[in-house]
Parts: C-alpha cells; sequence; structure tokens
C-alpha cells in the first residue's frame, strides 16, 4: 500500500485541481481556498507516508515546486506593477 502513496498523491493534486475547475462560475465564497488546503495537505501527508522511490520523488517535488511558482508569480507582480 505505502508503494503506491507517491501516486495518490499526485492523484489527489489532480483531483483538486478538477474540483476547482468545475467550481468555475459558482458562488462558493471561500470554500477555494478550503478545497485547496485540504487537497495540498492530503497530498502531503500521503507522499510522506509514502515508501521511498520514483513517485515519492516525484509527488515530492510537485508540492515544493506549487507554492514557490505561486509565490515567484505574486513577487514578479508586484514587481512589474511597481514604478522601477
Amino acid at each position: 500500500m505505502r508503494k503506491y502513496l507517491g501516486i495518490v498523491s499526485i492523484l489527489i493534486l489532480i483531483a483538486t485541481y478538477l474540483i476547482l475547475q468545475a467550481l468555475v462560475g459558482k458562488q462558493i465564497g471561500h470554500l477555494w481556498v478550503l478545497i485547496i488546503v485540504t487537497g495540498y495537505l492530503a497530498s502531503a501527508i500521503a507522499s510522506w507516508y509514502s515508501k521511498s522511490g520514483f513517485w515519492r520523488k516525484a509527488s515530492a517535488t510537485i508540492l515544493i515546486v506549487l507554492p514557490l511558482g505561486y509565490l515567484v508569480i505574486i513577487a514578479l507582480f508586484i514587481f512589474g506593477m511597481s514604478d522601477f
């Protein structure tokens, strides 16, 4: 079972994305934040408990790159909006 948790981690992220895409245009308020946090934490827990191997490294890399990419995009936006 632990052998497949790396794949499950990636599938949780994909499912979270698909759920959010299904809710586009609907009035859900701040529920999207809860969906993202729940999906990310579930994926991180699945990755943490998975057996060492390719899928654990792949899921851990994705879990690291996603927030870093988000922060880089926000920083570039702030830098672009400044009069520099």
